[in-house]
């Protein structure tokens, strides 16, 4: 249940945050980032001391007196605990999150603690899911994501919660962290009435077959096995060399996505991202081409990404 102005708190709280704690690549929790309020069994803890020292003074009872202070004095270093349990607690990000769509993400983390136990964490608003029982120097882990559509985000806050030692208190944070979500499509292979093409392989054929027969100046950085020795003896002021080989022509392929708006678009998108990926793992040299923005010709795993992150921006 929300009570009336609960979500106009919320929005000013956040405002605050956003503008005391801005997002970091790596933090550290320190006192400025850490709140603590009992919790519900804390409050009934404090309401059974304040009867036990009311009790103990109106009968001048000093057993009676003597459990409230000790009870006290309990419930005073089990907040320190709590305290200290995410204190000096570090948090980075090892790698922006990347998924498909439809399939739910992971942002890999990395923590670090001296002690920390009973932790909690998820995103701000939503219901924490992850526990780690026991953290103790480093520790790397996959924060689950929602599933979200196509596109990139910027990755809200975090919450790390924990109830540690005997749960009379709750203490969290809200971390602010300087990640991204990127959602690429989902691949789908492509079919023949898709609105979809890339480079013909005849047409690739019957290209490299006319450039292999094209010459053209010998400029520095071209392999000797090109040159034309024959018409370098007849010519020597003017060497040259063959052009690009048939093999490599035909290892290189170029993916167009059309202009296209609504569920074409990400059919399209979603075969061109099953092509990339296709010509990625043959060790082909492909290129994209979008409407407005074309990615020239390379491979690696660099290259893939680059062009996943078009596809999910376009």
């Amino acid at each position: 249940m929300n009570w009336p102005g609960s979500l106009a708190l919320r929005r000013y709280f956040l405002r605050y945050l956003d503008r005391k704690q801005p997002p970091l690549p790596a933090l550290t929790l320190t006192q400025q980032r850490i709140y603590i309020l009992p919790s519900r069994l804390g409050l009934w803890f404090a309401v059974l001391v304040v009867l036990l020292y009311l009790l103990g003074t109106n009968y001048q009872n000093n057993l009676i007196l003597l459990c409230s202070f000790m009870l006290l004095s309990l419930l005073l270093l089990t907040m320190l605990q709590a305290f200290y349990n995410l204190y000096r607690l570090r948090l980075a990000v090892l790698a922006d999150a990347q998924t498909f769509a439809g399939s739910p993400g992971a942002l890999p983390l990395k923590l670090q603690s001296r002690d920390c136990r009973m932790l909690q964490l998820g995103l701000y608003g939503q219901k924490l899911q992850q526990l780690l029982p026991n953290l103790q120097g480093e520790q790397q882990f996959n924060l689950q994501l929602p599933v979200l559509p196509r596109g990139c985000y910027s990755l809200p806050r975090l919450k790390l919660s924990s109830q540690f030692p005997f749960g009379l208190f709750n203490c969290w944070s809200y971390p602010a962290l300087s990640a991204q979500l990127w959602v690429y499509p989902a691949p789908m292979p492509p079919n023949d009435s898709a609105p979809l093409s890339a480079a013909d392989p005849g047409q690739q054929r019957a290209t490299a077959q006319t450039d292999a027969d094209q010459l053209k100046p010998y400029q520095a950085g071209d392999l000797p096995s090109r040159i034309l020795w024959k018409k370098l003896a007849t010519h020597p002021e003017q060497p040259v060399v063959r052009q690009i080989p048939l093999a490599a022509a035909r290892s290189e392929q170029w993916v167009q996505v059309p202009a296209l708006t609504g569920p074409a678009l990400e059919q399209a998108l979603s075969m061109a991202c099953y092509q990339l990926q296709q010509l990625e793992t043959t060790g082909s040299q492909y290129g994209l081409m979008l409407p407005g923005k074309t990615l020239a010709l390379s491979r690696g795993h660099r290259h893939l990404t680059s062009c996943l992150q078009e596809l999910a921006l376009c």
